[in-house]
């Protein structure tokens, strides 16, 4: 399902019956899974209008991000002092594929390239309550991270900001590399409630 084309527009999802033809499933599990994002908050349901994507509102974008940078930022702290040779070759060749994706503006590309980089750290924290944690916040927060790459220079401005990332991750500085991710992570959150708003106009 293109969850971030739903909440770009902000459409109604398919009826379970044409999603057994998209996708040639039975009804039981389409409607298991629009029940269990409904669950995670990713979805709610209307009287006759059956499931549609709930748009979170500017508090709960701040609070979800907020929570997010500082799981994130813990993350890198963790990655930084437990770095092994995988795990630091991974996150270089991560960073490589936002560079590439950034260098041909390609927002699918790079939507991809920088849930990989992130994945790739929060891998080699080798912590596996947080990784769960950050999993589970992800289910949120993805969604939305794409949407300021409309924003003329925010690829670019991303992908710098992942390099410096990365180079205080190898280098060891995990403090460092922990309040870069924070800001990182809430500049994006601050620019959310803007461009929804932008959207739905």
């Amino acid at each position: 399902m293109d969850l971030l084309r739903l909440v770009y527009e902000k459409i109604l999802l398919k009826t379970d019956l044409n999603l057994r033809g998209d996708y040639s499933v039975s009804r039981t599990p389409i409607r298991e899974a629009i029940r269990a994002m409904v669950g995670l908050g990713l979805l709610e349901t209307r009287p006759r209008k059956g499931a549609i994507v709930r748009i979170l509102t500017s508090k709960e974008l701040l609070d979800l991000f907020e929570v997010g940078a500082g799981l994130k930022g813990m993350a890198c702290r963790l990655a930084a002092s437990a770095l092994t040779q995988k795990h630091a070759e991974a996150i270089e060749q991560a960073l490589e594929n936002c560079i590439a994706a950034s260098a041909t503006s390609n927002k699918v590309q790079y939507s991809i390239a920088n849930l990989e980089f992130h994945a790739a750290i929060h891998a080699a924290t080798d912590n596996y309550w947080l990784i769960e944690q950050l999993q589970n916040i992800g289910i949120h927060i993805n969604p939305y991270r794409s949407l300021p790459y409309d924003i003329r220079g925010r690829i670019a401005k991303s992908t710098e900001e992942h390099a410096v990332i990365c180079e205080a991750i190898l280098a060891g500085e995990g403090e460092k590399a922990s309040e870069l991710m924070r800001d990182h992570i809430m500049l994006q959150g601050q620019r959310l409630p803007a461009v929804l708003k932008i959207l739905a106009q």
